[in-house]
């Protein structure tokens, strides 16, 4: 092999290697995070979960009880009942995690665990979708 081929086949293989760093999608668990200024004393949240796509699967955390699944379009009306808490509600299985940006929650009612009254205003609760 004369000199020029070798300066010729090395810069191929280095330019392929360079392209090679693009990465696709990587399908994974985002989770559906709650801030809750009444922590332990809600029986009840009615939120809706918007997606860029349908996620595979959506799951309660343990204790709570997921209602409206399973989820079948991008925008997703679900009501969750149980001892609701500050932390992770829900587990999403999607298709590229890289995509949580376009992923999100929004609360529309939340009810007390004592008598399932609403809790007006929602002021203090906020709902996060995180990797």
């Amino acid at each position: 092999m004369t000199p020029l081929r070798r300066v010729a086949m090395a810069a191929s293989v280095g330019l392929l290697l360079a392209c090679s760093g693009t990465t696709g999608p990587v399908a994974g668990t985002l989770r559906v995070n709650l801030a809750d200024p009444n922590n332990g004393q809600d029986g009840a949240l009615l939120l809706v979960l918007s997606a860029p796509v349908v996620p595979t699967s959506v799951a309660a955390e343990a204790g709570l009880t997921l209602w409206g699944a399973p989820v079948t379009t991008a925008n997703a009306t679900l009501v969750l009942t149980g001892t609701v808490s500050t932390g992770t509600i829900l587990t999403l299985q999607v298709d590229d995690i890289n995509k949580v940006a376009q992923y999100s929650a929004t609360l529309q009612q939340v009810a007390s665990s004592s008598d399932y009254s609403l809790r007006l205003p929602l002021a203090g609760y906020s709902l996060t979708v995180t990797k």
